[in-house]
């Protein structure tokens, strides 16, 4: 058996493997056949069949078997297909296989991170534009095309079968298409020694991709805690502005595109108790955030710890509901305050901070999208108490037209 063979063995196997762990998520731990294929240990499974992924999983299987008979038996030499139908089949199947790797990613595995947001976009430029130079002769726009386009269709096959919607795809794009076309360029390089064996390393990238995620997961990535604070500057003395923030709050509804997208936004809230028996509410678009005090230091700070987070967002997407992983516990708030500092001319800076993790990797980009959201939710929430510890005038009822008003003549006897 020659070496390439011994590689599509591995690759195989690498495949039923995947398969094994759609198969055990898809019945469950506490199924037969769950527990058959959950020979990695504990997961946290599906509570019921998932129909996507037992349609995916027979996708794979057929797609596998196909690849694998390509590839066993395919000759080196030129193929003379259309090009625009070479470079969308090459597309197809890198969306085919980056879609298994999600799949297990995010629905066995329960994992956001370096495999879904690095290495399956650098996997679907790399395998596509090896398939397409497999057949046709290619150039550096050719590369930017079919990555790119494999990237696309892998989203939309992600929407297809409910596992994201399209606000997280959006926010993950100016990641997955740089790195797509990055993966397309180094099989740019590479084609001209793997031309003939694209199909090869197509099935490989199908075996052992989604098998990263369960090395990831064995990894056991801890997420760091992140602060996020923003302040403004009140006219108002800080005994006011304590007196506000203890008030009770309703807020107008938001103007921000990234809310009217269906990121969760605050929506009113209030205080039960004092002191460091008291607990704050704060009613959000998606649920309630619950905040029980940590510290009660009177016109100076009010700190809360979460023991209740909201979900993150409401995904848009062409079905009634979905519910992805992603949106249980991967962005969580931790702590908030408020701290209060006396400014020279009598006012206050009042400062919102909020302490928060995320399990989302690479930890800094999905930190630039989160800071930025938590930033605008600080806004609306300052920018409500401004307006709500501003004096209301009272104007004075006027008389002056009263008395300016002539009696009504009186009417004649008849």
């Amino acid at each position: 058996m020659t070496a390439r063979r011994i590689i599509i063995v591995v690759a195989v196997l690498g495949v039923v493997h995947n398969l094994a762990r759609l198969t055990a998520a898809a019945f469950g731990a506490n199924g037969t056949i769950g527990n058959i294929f959950n020979y990695l240990g504990p997961y946290r499974p599906q509570p019921h069949v998932v129909a996507g992924d037992l349609a995916a999983a027979a996708i794979i299987l057929l797609g596998t078997a196909w690849l694998a008979r390509f590839a066993w038996r395919m000759p080196v030499e030129e193929r003379s297909n259309s090009f625009w139908r070479s470079a969308l089949l090459s597309a197809v199947l890198a969306a085919v296989v980056a879609l298994v790797a999600v799949l297990i990613g995010t629905q066995v595995e329960r994992l956001y991170g370096w495999v879904l947001f690095v290495f399956v976009p650098i996997a679907a430029g790399f395998g596509a534009t090896l398939l397409l130079a497999q057949s046709q002769p290619i150039r550096g726009r050719d590369v930017i095309m079919v990555s790119g386009v494999s990237v696309l269709l892998l989203g939309v096959g992600l929407m297809a079968f409910a596992i994201e919607g399209a606000i997280c795809l959006l926010m993950s794009l100016p990641l997955a298409l740089p790195l797509a076309w990055l993966g397309g360029y180094a099989g740019y390089g590479l084609a001209p020694r793997f031309a003939a064996r694209g199909s090869t390393t197509l099935l490989v990238i199908a075996g052992l991709l989604p098998f990263g995620a369960t090395v990831e997961r064995a990894l056991d990535l801890r997420p760091g805690v992140f602060a996020v604070s923003t302040s403004i500057d009140l006219r108002q003395s800080p005994e006011r502005v304590w007196q506000t923030i203890l008030e009770p709050a309703k807020l107008a509804a938001p103007t921000h595109a990234v809310f009217r997208a269906g990121i969760a936004y605050p929506l009113a809230s209030h205080i039960e108790g004092a002191g460091l028996t008291a607990t704050r509410y704060c009613d959000f678009s998606t649920g309630k955030l619950v905040e029980p005090v940590l510290v009660w230091d009177n016109l100076r700070r009010l700190r809360f710890t979460v023991v209740s987070n909201p979900l993150p967002m409401q995904e848009w997407t062409p079905y009634a509901r979905i519910h992805p992983p992603h949106l249980d516990g991967f962005l969580v708030s931790r702590q908030g305050e408020f701290a209060l500092m006396p400014l020279p001319d009598g006012g206050t800076r009042l400062i919102a901070t909020t302490w928060y993790q995320h399990h989302l990797w690479p930890a800094h980009y999905w930190r630039w999208w989160s800071g930025y959201i938590i930033h605008r939710v600080h806004e609306m929430v300052l920018e409500n108490v401004r307006q709500r510890a501003q004096p209301v005038t009272i104007a004075p009822a006027s008389t002056a037209s009263a008395a300016a008003s002539p009696a009504a003549p009186a009417r004649p006897a008849p």
